[in-house]
């Protein structure tokens, strides 16, 4: 039998709570009616829309600024639902053995974080808040706890984690220090604490005479 993660489960749960509500509802107002954090209610809502279970709709603005963003929850469209997790399982499970996957996992997550430096060029001028942008968009649900750290309240690694906790950490270090470093930023990850609290890691940063590092 099948256990349902984390992650699955509370997707589970917004999907309900969206079948359960008459008419569209934001996300600001979903993440209060089940006690979860924005970021996170916004990572499994565009989960659940790539899967065609949730439709996107906006209704008139009061006053200046951009219509507020809705969610709806459809039919199970014309696609079937993706599990990338099963993918990223298998080649966790493959390479885990080998004595140089750690490190080739985190250049490669590296590279990946210099890549969306480079694309994503205007931003904050405090790197720190850059970073919990970017890590917002990847799905981490960041919070700013103070000047030097970031707490992490969703791993979207979290099913690799249960199997193979190393490797998932590399990779999320090298997405976070190839960004700040594609940004020059004179900040690095100093440490990266997995599971501080239940369902927290912590990123401990330091600052750095010179930006382009942390390799």
């Amino acid at each position: 039998m099948r256990r349902t993660g984390p992650a699955e489960g509370r997707r589970a749960r917004v999907l309900r709570a969206l079948r359960a509500t008459t008419g569209p509802i934001g996300v600001a107002a979903l993440a209060e009616r089940l006690a979860i954090h924005p970021n996170t209610v916004r990572f499994h809502l565009d989960a659940l829309e790539q899967e065609g279970l949730v439709a996107r709709t906006t209704r008139p603005a009061r006053g200046r600024g951009r219509p507020p963003v809705l969610y709806r929850s459809v039919g199970a469209g014309a696609h079937p639902a993706r599990h990338y997790e099963l993918l990223a399982d298998v080649l966790v499970t493959a390479i885990a053995d080998d004595p140089g996957a750690r490190e080739r996992a985190a250049r490669a997550a590296h590279a990946r974080g210099r890549r969306y430096a480079e694309a994503a060029a205007d931003g904050p001028a405090d790197p720190v808040e850059r970073l919990v942008g970017y890590l917002g968009e990847a799905g981490f649900a960041p919070d700013r706890a103070s000047a030097d750290v970031v707490e992490l309240h969703n791993c979207p690694f979290r099913e690799v984690v249960d199997r193979e906790d190393a490797i998932a950490c590399d990779v999320h270090a090298g997405m976070m220090r190839g960004a700040l470093a594609g940004w020059r930023a004179k900040v690095a990850v100093a440490e990266l604490e997995p599971f501080v609290r239940p369902g927290v890691c912590r990123a401990r940063l330091a600052r750095t005479a010179r930006g382009g590092s942390g390799g």
